[in-house]
């Protein structure tokens, strides 16, 4: 799990800037919500008079000190909270022929018109900076509109105007920014609609879907971390000139990320792999070349941590994506369909069983049981009729076991999970198990957990 967070710099006049800025002025008050409507947590707060909005997350305002003075124009950057706007290739004012990234100007465009004359800045620590060279704050937005105080943010997540973004420091909005952006997804708002920008990108007609591997097996590196692509049309699709990303901006050219090479393709009806890590590539699978990993870990706390992949023509269309927690946005047809038991009889005596409790025959690929850092994904072809269990044997299938014998009756399928033997996978005391769709989501129902563990709510 990478450290995804704020640093605190200490260099020339943004230091001088930072600590003026966190003192709240004596004529206000110096805490607030963070989140309007919401009692708790608490921010320290800062009044601000816009100046220039620079895109769509990046603003220069002039803030109030506590002497009561406002900082001097230009002095101040803001890089707002918990989003990603388009990236722009020409930056100007309002009106002035911005130009970028599909739905780069759009963004700019409309948060200048949300924050009209004096507003709030809130952070829960005043040192809350970027990292990297440009130091610039980092805070959320309140702007006063109809007698109280709303987040302009959401309004440009629920337009589709900018990628949720969540922060492991300053993380109060991170659930409702992620609530915004799956408004916008399930509305097809904004990027979330692959033809936003009106230009019928190549291969416009193909159905794409994505997976992702977000937490590697084992010690997590970034070899352990992908992206598999799936092409569900008939046409292959000729990825020349489209680039992945997560919800971080990495490196400085327009289109970051992962970009494809020119003989890169994804056949019709199959799929492949991009790779975080460094490697060699194939037909089928591509490195990204990372040195770290890049995609953070669900949290399943208050910090509602997560993150996403997204995947953009040569248009800067998005015409993939797979967001996770996966909440409102990815149904899950067999919630309360799938019974898990684990049987833990000894260091090489431990399997998984799963039943199909329900009316139809279900289709695991895909699927991941895990015990976590550990998981195993379900291979093509893993169906589960009606009735029936599979069983996942945590090392390999012992001999003389078959389908329907014993133990084993109403057993129709068997997986080797392939761990090494002589030592057991499962904890004795506590520990927990459970299946997870491509989405990421836990399947309700199947789950097993016992000592200090719970099964997953969210």
């Amino acid at each position: 799990m990478p450290y995804v967070g704020l640093v605190t710099r200490a260099l020339g006049l943004a230091a001088v800037l930072t600590s003026l800025l966190v003192a709240a002025p004596a004529a206000e008050a110096a805490r607030a919500p963070c989140v309007p409507g919401k009692k708790k947590p608490k921010c320290k707060v800062w009044t601000a008079k816009v100046k220039y909005v620079a895109d769509g997350d990046t603003l220069r305002p002039q803030v109030k000190t506590p002497g009561g003075k406002y900082t001097k124009k230009g002095a101040v950057t803001v890089r707002m909270l918990g989003l990603q706007a388009p990236e722009l290739s020409h930056y100007t004012r309002v009106g002035k022929g911005r130009r970028g990234n599909c739905l780069g100007p759009q963004a700019a465009n409309t948060l200048d018109k949300l924050i009209k004359g004096k507003f709030r800045l809130v952070a829960l620590r005043g040192s809350s900076v970027t990292q990297g060279k440009r130091v610039r704050l980092r805070r959320a937005l309140q702007v006063r509109k109809g007698g109280r105080w709303v987040d302009p943010a959401v309004t440009l997540l629920e337009k589709g105007l900018a990628l949720w973004f969540p922060n492991g420091n300053e993380w109060p909005w991170n659930k409702g920014y992620f609530k915004a952006t799956e408004k916008a997804q399930k509305r097809g708002a904004g990027l979330f609609n692959p033809t936003a920008c009106g230009k019928p990108g190549p291969s416009q007609d193909a159905k794409l879907r994505m997976k992702i591997r977000w937490d590697g097996e084992g010690t997590d590196k970034p070899g352990g971390e992908w992206i598999r692509i799936h092409n569900e049309s008939s046409k292959e699709v000729s990825l020349k000139g489209w680039n992945l990303r997560d919800s971080h901006l990495r490196g400085r050219k327009l289109k970051s990320g992962y970009r494809f090479p020119k003989n890169a393709k994804i056949p019709a009806n199959g799929a492949i792999r991009v790779v975080v890590g460094k490697g060699k590539n194939d037909a089928n699978t591509f490195h990204w070349g990372e040195p770290h990993t890049i995609f953070d870990n669900v949290s399943g706390d208050k910090k509602w941590l997560g993150d996403g992949a997204y995947l953009f023509d040569p248009n800067s269309e998005l015409r993939a994506w797979q967001m996770y927690p996966c909440k409102k946005t990815c149904s899950e047809p067999y919630n309360g369909d799938i019974n898990l038991a684990v049987t833990n009889n000894g260091s090489t005596d431990e399997w998984v069983t799963l039943t199909n409790r329900g009316s139809d025959t279900i289709n695991l690929y895909e699927y991941e049981i895990e015990n976590q850092p550990f998981y195993f994904e379900f291979p093509r072809g893993s169906f589960l009729r009606p009735g029936s269990s599979a069983v996942l044997f945590v090392h390999k299938k012992p001999g003389g076991v078959f389908p329907g014998r014993g133990p084993f009756r109403g057993v129709v399928s068997f997986y080797e999970w392939g761990k090494p033997g002589g030592r057991g996978l499962f904890s004795s005391t506590a520990d927990l198990v459970v299946l997870r769709n491509p989405n990421g989501a836990p399947v309700k129902g199947a789950c097993k957990a016992w000592g200090r563990f719970r099964c997953p709510n969210f």
